[in-house]
């Protein structure tokens, strides 16, 4: 036994001179790459051919150690093995599909914590963007091109404005758009969501006068003098969902493929979707009935703003469980629940506890609102978590923060369950409090993780560097302090706020360097960056836990789904400003290639 065990030894040191430093005592290594291995022995055999072979390139494992290697071997779906081009030679096959990296760089395939994924695709096939839109003048000579299309009086609805990058730092005013609307009732959304410019058609429509009282947690938001400006901020909105006409069964679904379409040819393999109703729910899941949808779909139902709404959530969150029970592939899943507690940075709706920064567009802006009572709020997180649903909640402002990481703690201690991973969407300016609670409930319960946007430093910078002032602007996105005090963070878009492409947060994460220059160009400071290796992982195996899914994709290693993005460049070498114009040539999502750069 003593002679056998220690051939057995020698037998995995040569595998792991072999394979190129593979640590072969890892159990789940060892079995798999076993095969791989010519050993001295006569009885040994060449491993079974594998379906797809990746090599002469450079892998970004983002395991447990980072590890690179040169090549990868897959079947079923899965990976078998990594190492050396010249180990993996022997997995390959007459029927092996041969992938040439040539010296390109693999990586996991991206995953997106926080992306509006099905709503965002159907505004790109319906609506008029606006993301583009460089100045007022720009603005209003498109919304009067589209209103010259339309048939007389059908709605005008457009998106993605973002004062950052117009020239004036504000959308038209409400006599700048009524002159180009055309007769049109016109609704046209900032890029953040967060509040919708209407014309003075609209306004009639709704019934809102200067003297409309504002609704809880929103704004009908007024000029100087106190006339009405056509903004509606945040639950404001709300007059407009009964208002504007819904898109049909077919352009949802049209809006869903175009954005997976997308989705993929940025390397993107996953991504959680937030705040799903019943419709766009039941547009997932028709697609996912006709076939195995080609990449991982994690939704979250709407649990809206009082006991009633969230009594309902619980019960469609159970049925949409049972729906996806019966579907094959399971790529798509429910993960749990969405409840807003604030606004908007850029809109300066955020809860906090100092006001936010006076300018010309914001007259007194105040501290934000919260978009429900708290006590309902806490009320609402008590029977998600007595009910072990998961629960992510919208918090930007510290006040609001905090208020949501107490609440997490509050409802844990007493329904101590784990796993339920509780996240802060957005979670912008944490307070101190606010870091040693999460820091204490991802260590006790597995809950309070953050879920971020780099991008919005990029995309929103000027916006939001205006709003919280120089003092707070450096505190934003406080990653580099997340990695210190050992708080494990994910990252996304939050599409179509920003763009879903993950090149756009790896870069940002690094440099922290706004779109504009209202401000310079480190309003942010660099304090907070972090490196690349921990924005990768922010971008992978870290949203992955967030999506449940980190056993199964996330990383590069055997056993896991061949989830993969092929890059024109390696970000690990590269310069940081480089790290923005990556390109991705290929993706592979469960060993399939589902979208090639011609």
């Amino acid at each position: 036994r003593r002679r056998e065990g220690t051939a057995a030894d020698d037998a995995v040191r040569r595998a792991e001179r072999f394979l190129g430093g593979i640590d072969m005592r890892n159990g789940a290594i060892s079995c798999a790459l076993a095969l791989v291995v010519a050993t001295s022995s006569a009885a040994a055999k060449a491993p079974a051919p594998a379906d797809t072979v990746l090599h002469h390139g450079t892998i970004l494992t983002v395991d447990a150690k980072d590890r690179v290697v040169e090549a990868m071997a897959i079947r079923g779906g899965r990976i078998v093995a990594l190492g050396t081009d010249k180990a993996i030679k022997a997995f390959i096959g007459k029927r092996t599909k041969v992938i040439d990296l040539a010296g390109r760089t693999a990586t996991p395939g991206m995953i997106d914590a926080h992306a509006h994924a099905l709503g965002g695709g159907i505004d790109e096939v319906a609506n008029l963007q606006l993301g583009e839109v460089a100045s007022v003048a720009d603005f209003l000579e498109r919304v009067k091109a589209r209103a010259a299309e339309l048939p007389a009086g059908v709605w005008l609805t457009g998106s993605g404005w973002n004062e950052s990058r117009i020239a004036e730092h504000r959308p038209p005013s409400l006599a700048e758009l009524d002159a180009v609307s055309g007769g049109h009732p016109v609704a046209l959304g900032n890029t953040t969501g967060h509040y919708t410019l209407v014309n003075s058609a609209v306004l009639k429509l709704a019934g809102i006068t200067a003297q409309t009282p504002d609704p809880a947690g929103g704004r009908f938001d007024k000029d100087a003098s106190g006339a009405l400006n056509g903004v509606l901020y945040d639950s404001a909105q709300d007059v407009l969902e009964k208002l504007v006409p819904p898109v049909d069964a077919a352009t949802r679904a049209k809006g869903l493929n175009h954005l997976i379409e997308g989705a993929l040819s940025q390397g993107l393999t996953g991504f959680k979707d937030p705040g799903i109703d019943r419709i766009y729910w039941d547009t997932y899941a028709a697609a996912a009935r006709i076939a195995p949808l080609p990449i991982h779909a994690c939704t979250l139902v709407s649990a809206r703003s009082d006991m009633m709404t969230a009594r309902a959530a619980v019960d469609d969150y159970r049925q949409r469980k049972r729906e996806v029970a019966g579907l094959k592939g399971r790529n798509l899943d429910v993960c749990g629940v969405k409840i807003f507690i604030d606004g908007s940075g850029a809109g300066r709706t955020a809860w906090m506890y100092q006001p936010f920064e006076a300018d010309e567009s914001h007259v007194n802006p105040g501290t934000g609102f919260p978009m429900m009572d708290a006590g309902v709020y806490r009320r609402m997180v008590d029977l998600f978590t007595k009910e072990a649903i998961p629960i992510g909640t919208h918090a930007i402002g510290d006040r609001a923060i905090d208020t949501v990481v107490d609440a997490y703690a509050s409802a844990l201690k007493t329904w101590p369950k784990q796993g339920l991973r509780h996240s802060l969407i957005h979670a912008n300016l944490p307070t101190e409090h606010a870091l040693e609670v999460m820091a204490r409930l991802q260590k006790t319960y597995d809950s309070g993780y953050p879920e971020a946007q780099a991008e919005f430093l990029w995309f929103l910078g000027d916006a939001l560097a205006a709003g919280w002032g120089p003092q707070r602007s450096v505190k934003m996105m406080p990653f580099a302090t997340y990695v210190k005090r050992g708080i494990v963070y994910s990252d996304g878009s939050d599409y179509p706020v920003t763009p879903y492409a993950p090149r756009y947060g790896l870069w940002s994460s690094v440099a922290r360097e706004p779109d504009g220059d209202r401000f310079g160009k480190a309003p942010f400071g660099t304090a907070e960056a972090v490196d690349i290796h921990t924005a990768m992982k922010s971008h992978t195996i870290w949203a992955a836990r967030q999506l449940f899914l980190e056993k199964e994709t996330g990383s590069l290693e055997v056993g896991k789904l061949a989830d993969v993005a092929i890059w024109d460049r390696n970000p690990y070498a590269v310069p940081t400003a480089d790290l923005k114009g990556m390109r991705c040539m290929m993706t592979l999502f469960g060993g399939k290639v589902v979208f090639e750069r011609k």
